[in-house]
């Protein structure tokens, strides 16, 4: 289990409290981590190399995304050394284990319990999608084995490839599907309220060395998440002892 972090509440009941939010925000650059090795998947897979993954949201919305190459559960699969995937679409779901893949029929934001237990719980791209994200959450948090993580990974509203967007078009239009975006401290409270610690969250993204040079020098004239488009959250089960 992830050590206790300081909960807001614990500071003031009110959630628009400048204290509250000081504390917030010095904690969320304590766990901002930046990668410049390695792009957001291959981060996440690096972490899931040899060990016991559930993978949620398999199908990625249709099955003609299965047979794209960079079919994210494909490279998830490669990197775990067991892996089941869930998701809620079932003619898909039968048509991947006709495939030879390892995938049941599950809500995963409902109170099941698989019966199996997992180093890494992986949620790609899902959580801005369904209408119970602590649901989601805490669905994950029960499949952890000892010392599990869960990573989330979800677009980045704030980032330039959003803000140009809106600069374009006026009306940003992203998939359809969306039902809402999960900026560090929505994550975080998420988090708390499906029982889960927010140990960290990842920016990532190739830099040669020249390049995260001068990324460092803009940095301190703009905000570092600025330039990435996802981001990964890292969550632990939290120790309410």
């Amino acid at each position: 289990m992830s050590k206790p972090q300081l909960d807001w509440t614990s500071v003031s009941d009110d959630p628009n409290n400048s204290s509250a939010k000081r504390v917030v925000r010095e904690q969320m650059a304590r766990i901002r981590q930046v990668h410049s090795d390695c792009d957001l998947v291959g981060y996440a897979t690096r972490r899931m190399q040899g060990r016991r993954v559930l993978d949620i949201g398999v199908v990625s919305h249709a099955m003609h995304y299965v047979d794209k190459p960079g079919w994210r559960h494909a490279e998830v699969r490669r990197a775990a050394s067991y892996c089941l995937g869930v998701d809620i679409l079932e003619a898909a779901v039968n048509e991947l284990n006709a495939r030879g893949f390892n995938v049941r029929c599950v809500d995963a934001t409902s109170e099941a319990d698989l019966g199996e237990r997992f180093d890494v719980v992986f949620i790609g791209d899902v959580l801005e999608h369904v209408n119970n994200p602590v649901g989601l959450l805490a669905f994950a948090g029960r499949h952890l084995a000892p010392g599990g993580r869960v990573l989330v990974s979800t677009p980045n509203p704030f980032s330039r490839k959003f803000f140009r967007r809106f600069q374009r078009e006026g009306v940003v239009v992203v998939n359809l599907d969306h039902v809402a975006w999960i900026s560090p401290t929505m994550a975080l409270e998420l988090g708390r309220r499906a029982g889960l610690n927010l140990d960290a969250y990842h920016l990532a993204k190739p830099l040669r060395p020249w390049k995260l040079a001068a990324k460092r020098v803009l940095w301190r004239f703009q905000p570092v998440e600025y330039g990435y488009s996802d981001y990964l959250y890292e969550y632990a089960l939290a120790d309410r002892k």
